[in-house]
């Protein structure tokens, strides 16, 4: 009997150490130290979406404590409370506030911006703001109805593609660009034989314009070394003679000018061509009247 009793309260030790094992077991992996004093704050968020307990808390990189646990604090407005457990000898100074952020795995990391006036000083358990950065996943989340509007935008592009692409009338305008670019490349051949022939024809054409320069500088120089004024002076003398001839042609008092301006010289002309026509048709028209006369004459 002694002996059962003795196995029972063994057994009862064990069970207990077990536990206790366990608990300090879970707080070791939730980063908790239950023989380290530490202070304990409430902080006040609106939005503890991607925080959970054990989360670490950091000061400027370096951890100080943890996320001991999160509870509803309110609903008009909808607030909760997330309770921190610093270490001991850390001071939190009055106006600081607490901030965490969810990285893209969707781990979550929360710090303290301290207030660097360090005047005053929060005691354990006092409650202090929190708010919640926009982060990656934020971000992500906010653009996800975008994303799916424009994947809708993809898809029907790619869908008009595809029903362009199968378009026979496509196929036929991708032949006629390759019958052009065939055509194009034909030409382009062509050019160039005859940029070569051009470059071998090139030296004789810049020796031919240099010798046209050449003579039409020639020209020039002797045009400058022509005696322009005398050359003016000629033809000032010609066209003063002129307009005298002009003026003796013109005038009444010259045979010229008699012959020109005097109309009874033009009446007899026309008196005389008039007769001489009366004659000549008189003797169309009579001859035998001409011919008796000539023959007596020659008798």
């Amino acid at each position: 009997m002694k002996q059962k009793t003795n196995r029972n309260l063994l057994i009862g030790i064990a069970f207990i150490a077990s536990l206790v094992l366990l608990y300090f077991g879970l707080n070791y992996l939730k980063g908790k130290n239950i023989f380290k004093k530490s202070n304990m704050y409430v902080a006040l968020f609106d939005d503890v979406t991607g925080l959970a307990t054990s989360t670490p808390v950091y000061v400027n990189g370096f951890q100080i404590g943890l996320v001991d646990n999160i509870e509803m604090a309110g609903q008009e407005p909808l607030q909760f409370a997330v309770r921190i457990r610093l270490n001991e000898e850390f001071k939190l100074p009055k106006g600081s506030s607490m901030e965490f952020s969810v990285d893209f795995l969707g781990a979550a990391t929360a710090s303290l911006q301290l207030n660097p006036e360090r005047t005053a000083y929060y005691e354990s358990g006092d409650t202090i703001f929190g708010k919640k950065e926009v982060g990656l996943m934020d971000g992500v989340t906010q653009m996800a109805p975008k994303l799916d509007s424009l994947l809708i935008v993809v898809d029907s592009v790619f869908m008009g593609i595809n029903k362009l692409v199968s378009n026979p009338t496509v196929e036929t305008a991708i032949q006629d660009a390759g019958y052009s670019i065939a055509q194009l490349k034909t030409t382009t051949l062509s050019l160039n034989r005859i940029m070569k022939v051009m470059e071998s024809d090139i030296p004789t054409m810049t020796n031919n314009l240099n010798v046209v320069t050449s003579d039409l500088k020639d020209i020039s120089n002797e045009i400058n070394q022509m005696d322009l004024q005398k050359t003016y002076a000629s033809i000032d003398e010609t066209l003063a003679n002129l307009k005298d001839i002009s003026e003796k042609v013109n005038s009444s008092e010259t045979s010229v000018g008699k012959l020109i301006n005097d109309t009874q010289l033009h009446d007899s002309l026309a008196s005389t061509l008039n007769m001489a026509t009366q004659l000549l048709e008189d003797i169309r028209t009579n001859p035998d009247k001409y011919l008796s006369v000539r023959v007596r004459l020659f008798k």
